[in-house]
Parts: structure tokens; C-alpha cells; sequence
């Protein structure tokens, strides 16, 4: 593999991960009736508290010159804060003894003014610090009073663990085996709210905790959780796949094409994280794609019990062909043993795979007739 290059943004994209993290501790944490901003004041705000959230991927120190520190100071001195309450910086770094902010909390606003009027800044600082000495005194310190750090706080490995084993009502009912999927549809949850309002990405905790109630309510029981999978556009070279020519070849439209495509694409990605519980669940999926195939040929021996060889490749072969694929979509829905809520775009997904692996043909063939 060559080497990633100089400009991989992944570090960076961790540390707006490990901000929604810091989001979902809020809303374990919120009361009935809060609601938890993102990204609108500070990045994130219950109401009360504003949280800068710095996370770093190694060890690392918050220096007397950190940028974390004086940049978040910088904002705070330029924005309108009269209404906020308290300031916390909450970083994954590590406070040095020698370093300005050693002690912090303990300090007075008065003590925390003084070193850092007294601080000499590097040139990498040199504008936060400028904003910030700027401030007039009485300003400076009513903002500094309310100014604490969380040091050496859980990096985003550790967060996401210790989310996961969280005793909060929306995972503390979830089995263990699920609360990875569960948390990640929390994940999802928020990331979609900033999606439904880029403006005003925030998180009303009375529709948070009814929505985890609802979605992940399936993670509690003993079955295994049916995956949401997203409906989306197909954007593929269909050509390349058999089940697409198999249905081209009994002339079916455009749209019937399209909706197959998305089907086969969904089982699979499903089934891929089926795949990921447990080593009896491959057997269950084999069988469950044996037993569809099964009802796809009884229909198909239905469909061909009054043709005639010599009436192959004629126009009535090619609508008994047409009227055996409407047929097997209309199939009942057959559950997946030991998982909960099984959707219809799986069974219609693996006809799909049956097709796909040579194992069945939608036109009316001689050995049909035999």
C-alpha cells in the first residue's frame, strides 16, 4: 500500500467525531425538557454550560502557548457570553506542571488574570493573545470566574466505550451484543439533525429519549436486530450483473430494473453485518436463500404447466415469464429465523441473488417442461 498522503484530513474528522460523542453524554445527562446545541454556541451548549471540545490522537500537553486554550479564550472574549453561565475546555491533554494552566481550577479570576497578563505568548498565539488582553479587566474576569478546564479527559477510543457501557436508560436495556449498533444509531440520530437544520443543529432531549425508546427497542430483545438500510439511487454499470440481464431478456421496465438493483445492493450490505454476530447466522442466511429459492420454482412450475415445447421463445412464454417474476415479488414475507423484524427488501434481494448465482432463470426454459 503506499504511504497516506501529507494532507489526510482523518485526525481532524476524528476530533468532530469525538464532539458528537461529547454531544451524546450530554443528552444521556440532559433533563426532560433541555435541549443540547451543536456547533451553534460554542461546540456544544446545554442551555447553560458552552463546552470546547479538543481531542488529540496521542499524548500531548496543554503548554502555557497551546493554541486549544487561546484560541477558545479568544472566542469566548469576542463573542456576546452575557447570558452563559459557565465555560468549560474539555481536552483530551494533559496539564504539565509547568505550564500557566497547571492548577486552573483552583485559581481565582484574579490569580487566572494575572499569569496570563504576565504570560510572554509565542508568535503563533500572539493574535489570540492580543484579543484577549484587549478585553477590558472587569469583562476578562467575569468571563475567566466562569472559565474551568477538564484535562486528560478519554480519548475517542475510551469515550465510545465508555458510552457503550453507560448505564443511561436509552442503552442500558440493550444487549450487549447490540449496544455497538445501538450506539451508532445514535450516532446517526444526531448527525441528522444537523442535516434537518444546518442552522440550528440541536437535540431536544424529550423527542432524543422517545426516539431511542422506538428505534432501539429491538436491540433488547434476544433476536437478532434487522439493520436499517437506506433506500438510495443506484449509480452502478448494471450491465455486469446476470440478474439485470435475466430481467431485460423477459422485457420487464425501466423502474422494475431499478427498484431489483436497490434490493440486491441492500441484502447484501444487510446481510454483511448479519455476518458480523454470530457464526450460526451464515448457515440461517444460506437457508433462508435455499428455501426462497424453492418457492420461486413452484411458482415457475405453476407458470409453465400448460406450455408446450414448440411455445418456447413466443409471445405466451414471455408473459407467463413476466407474470412468474410479479408473482415471486408478490410473495409472502418470509422471516429470517432468529432475527426480528425481517423487511421485504431482503426476500426481494435475494430472489434477486438466486438470479445472480446462475441458479434460476425468469424464461420459460425446455427443462422447465421435462
Amino acid at each position: 500500500m503506499p504511504k497516506p498522503f501529507s494532507n489526510n484530513a482523518t485526525p481532524k474528522y476524528l476530533g468532530y467525531v469525538y464532539q458528537v460523542l461529547i454531544a451524546i453524554e450530554q443528552c444521556f445527562q440532559a433533563k426532560k425538557n433541555e435541549t443540547i446545541w451543536l456547533e451553534c454556541y460554542g461546540d456544544v451548549y446545554d442551555g447553560n454550560t458552552i463546552k470546547e471540545v479538543k481531542h488529540h490522537c496521542g499524548k500531548t500537553n496543554l503548554t502555557s502557548n497551546s493554541e486549544d486554550f487561546w484560541k477558545t479564550l479568544k472566542n469566548l472574549v469576542t463573542e456576546d457570553i452575557s447570558e452563559i453561565n459557565a465555560f468549560i475546555l474539555h481536552t483530551t491533554a494533559d496539564i504539565p506542571d509547568d505550564s500557566i494552566f497547571f492548577g486552573w481550577n483552583e485559581l481565582s479570576k484574579t490569580k487566572k488574570y494575572d499569569k496570563l497578563k504576565k504570560h510572554t505568548p509565542v508568535a503563533t498565539i500572539k493574535s489570540h493573545y492580543a484579543a484577549v488582553i484587549a478585553k477590558p479587566k472587569e469583562e476578562l474576569l467575569s468571563i475567566l470566574e466562569k472559565l474551568t478546564i477538564k484535562s486528560s479527559q478519554p480519548n475517542i477510543e475510551e469515550k465510545w466505550q465508555e458510552l457503550k457501557e453507560s448505564r443511561n436508560p436509552c442503552l442500558y436495556s440493550v444487549k450487549d451484543n447490540y449496544k455497538t449498533d445501538a450506539l451508532h444509531w445514535i450516532y446517526g440520530y444526531i448527525h441528522d439533525k444537523a442535516i434537518n437544520d444546518r442552522y440550528n443543529w440541536e437535540i431536544k432531549i424529550n423527542d432524543f429519549d422517545s426516539a431511542c425508546k422506538l428505534a432501539l427497542q429491538p436491540y433488547t430483545q434476544d433476536k437478532i436486530p434487522f439493520p436499517h438500510i437506506e433506500e438510495t439511487k443506484i449509480d452502478i454499470d448494471s450491465k455486469s450483473f446476470l440478474f439485470v440481464e435475466e430481467m431485460k431478456s423477459i422485457e420487464l421496465r425501466k423502474n422494475s430494473i431499478e427498484q431489483a438493483i436497490s434490493d440486491y445492493f441492500r441484502s447484501n450490505e444487510t446481510q454483511i453485518i448479519f455476518l458480523n454476530y454470530q457464526p450460526i447466522i451464515a448457515e440461517i442466511l444460506d437457508k433462508y436463500d435455499s428455501s426462497i429459492l424453492r418457492e420461486m420454482k413452484l411458482l415457475k412450475n405453476e407458470h409453465s404447466l400448460d406450455t408446450e415445447i414448440e411455445e418456447l421463445n413466443t409471445k405466451k412464454t414471455l408473459i407467463a415469464a413476466k407474470n412468474l417474476y410479479s408473482n415471486c415479488m408478490k410473495l409472502p414475507l418470509n422471516h429470517i429465523p432468529q432475527v426480528n423484524d425481517t423487511q421485504k427488501y431482503y426476500q426481494d434481494g435475494r430472489i434477486h441473488h438466486n438470479v445472480n448465482e446462475n441458479r434460476f432463470v425468469w424464461r420459460i426454459c425446455e427443462e422447465d417442461l421435462l
